[in-house]
């Protein structure tokens, strides 16, 4: 694959050389790369019959991953901009997207669609809504190719609003390929490959990493609905990549078949873990099981993969790997200066991956690259062979008594307790430390209790990074993607 500049010409590209491959199987289908080109191009006659010009946003609100995917080629080709949105948002939550990116056209499934028509006159600017199979039954003749440019949008996400209302995070056809071309690169992604997808469609993740990617190398995409226990063990085992977040490889441990079934699967050649960090307990038996590393590795929705664990390591405990190539990343101290080895600090990178733009948010924008850098906003270390390991997010950095605790390096030591199944660490305010560190835990042995655990950690962490109050609940508030919502977390408190 030639080191791209243009995201929709290396993926045409692709479609073109490999149009008698299977690009995806899907239901017991396999479309080749051929099909899937004819049914984009289709789409984007649609689309275009519809108003559908160059750079417009084209909101996808389904649950339906065909007409999802093709929706968002056919956008692409038209030139316009698609917004993948989850399917399960609230009536406000659309009102709040659909406000702010103002897209010309929404396809929509059976139940959204409902919620759109309630919308529609509290909108500024109301989008022609289209049932999904509209992308798939619709025909409108040959689409007019627009001209696309590398410093072009291509696609526009909503980052987590984990500290407020998501911002659209614009990336252009160049950034795009730059960072899938790094990662194909890393990951060693050819036509070989068979990539078992079970991730939602509207995060970067299953989206990018795991489409985009395996598509740009010429491989096929097994693509199931979502995760289902059952048929994960059968399908993981026809691929030769598994892509997964945490939650998923947790319920596969708690399934007595697993170790059995892994034995049988012999063409797997890569397991990645990503969108949240895996339990450190757990790893041991499940690279023991798996017979090879969970490639860690660390991204975002404003920089695609930042780094990635090597395929043939080495693989430290905890971190996630090194910079992809063409990117730069460094830790620095609160004054800008580079941190020293190991020293905790802000992460901050600059290369080609990154996205254009914050939607509509100038200063936003502005303020992420004052410095040349982008802030991602995550505290880490770096080793002696510049390997990663990251302690959590800034703004979940607990300040106690003057002290700064890191929630994940807490969440490490209760989380290797014996009867921890699930635990998540904050700060909440105390009038006296400026903050307190507190712990939720989900018991895999119900006789745990708060005494064992103080004394578990007394032996492990220095004072003021203990909890000093706990409380144990059925489960923990989490994302689709398995990331805590410690937003949520807070009110339990």
């Amino acid at each position: 694959m030639t080191k791209g500049v243009h995201f929709l010409d290396e993926l045409r590209t692709a479609m073109e050389a490999h149009s008698q491959r299977p690009a995806l199987i899907y239901q017991g289908r396999a479309f080749t790369y051929g099909d899937l080109n004819a049914r984009a191009s289709q789409c984007a006659a649609v689309l275009q019959s519809f108003g559908v010009e160059r750079g417009d946003r084209v909101a996808l609100f389904t649950p339906t991953k065909m007409p999802f995917l093709v929706g968002h080629l056919g956008a692409m080709y038209a030139g316009a901009v698609p917004v993948p949105l989850n399917p399960q948002f609230t009536r406000e939550e659309m009102r709040y997207f659909l406000t702010d990116s103002r897209p010309r056209v929404v396809l929509a499934g059976e139940d959204q669609r409902v919620m759109l028509a309630e919308l529609a006159d509290q909108l500024p600017q109301a989008p022609i809504v289209l049932p999904d199979a509209a992308v798939l039954e619709n025909k409108a003749g040959h689409f007019r190719e627009p001209t696309v440019n590398p410093e072009d949008p291509c696609l526009m996400l909503y980052s987590s609003g984990t500290t407020g209302w998501p911002k659209g995070v614009v990336h252009t056809h160049g950034n795009v390929a730059s960072s899938l071309s790094a990662l194909i690169d890393c990951w060693q992604l050819s036509q070989d490959d068979a990539t078992v997808h079970m991730l939602p469609l509207f995060h970067i993740h299953g989206l990018a990493f795991a489409t985009h990617a395996t598509w740009l190398a010429g491989g096929s995409v097994r693509m199931e609905d979502g995760f289902d226990l059952r048929q994960a063990l059968d399908a993981i085992g026809q691929g030769t990549i598994f892509m997964a977040v945490p939650p998923m490889y947790y319920r596969l441990l708690d399934e007595p078949r697993f170790r059995e079934v892994a034995r049988s699967w012999k063409c797997v050649r890569l397991f990645t873990c990503g969108s949240a960090p895996i339990r450190p307990e757990v790893l041991p038996e499940l690279e023991e099981i798996l017979n090879r590393p969970v490639i860690n590795r660390y991204g975002m929705t404003e920089a695609y993969v930042i780094t990635s664990l090597p395929l043939a390591g080495p693989w430290p405990a905890g971190s996630v790997g090194s910079p992809l190539a063409g990117i730069e990343l460094r830790v620095n101290r609160d004054d800008g200066s580079f941190a020293a080895e190991g020293e905790v600090g802000s992460v901050v990178l600059r290369g080609p991956n990154l996205f254009r733009e914050y939607w509509q948010q100038p200063e936003a924008t502005r303020a992420a690259f004052a410095t040349g850098w982008f802030d991602t906003g995550d505290l880490g270390a770096l080793d002696d062979k510049g390997f990663l390991t990251l302690v959590g997010r800034k703004h979940d950095l607990i300040i106690t008594s003057g002290y700064n605790v890191y929630p994940q390096v807490v969440e490490r030591v209760i989380g290797e307790c014996p009867g921890v199944g699930q635990c998540a660490v904050l700060g909440i305010p105390d009038q006296n430390r400026g903050e307190q560190v507190v712990a939720a835990i989900v018991r895999s042995d119900a006789a745990l209790d708060e005494a064992r655990l103080s004394a578990w950690c007394s032996d492990r962490l220095i004072h003021y990074q203990r909890p000093r109050r706990v409380i144990f609940v059925e489960s923990l508030p989490r994302n689709s993607l398995g990331k805590l919502l410690r937003r949520e977390l807070h009110q339990l408190f």
